[in-house]
């Protein structure tokens, strides 16, 4: 029984973990090539009102997801 939540669990953390590249590397390439790359473009846009919303808790929730992200590195 336990062996079946475990391959789900690590099928999840391994999804996790690609879905996460494939967002720093879209904001990577927004960043570098502007909105208009395609595919890439629309990240830092789409970013943005997110952050905004945030109002100026925005750098302290990115500082925090920066941390939690260095934790979950720790279990690989």
């Amino acid at each position: 029984m336990y062996a079946i939540f475990d391959k789900v669990k690590n099928f999840l953390w391994e999804v996790t973990k690609i879905l996460g590249l494939v967002v720093a590397v879209s904001i990577f390439v927004s960043i570098l090539f502007g909105p208009n790359a395609p595919f890439f473009g629309a990240a830092l846009t789409n970013l943005k009102p997110v952050i905004d919303a945030l109002g100026s808790e925005g750098l302290a929730v990115i500082i925090a997801l920066i941390i939690i992200m260095a934790y979950m590195r720790k279990w690989d």
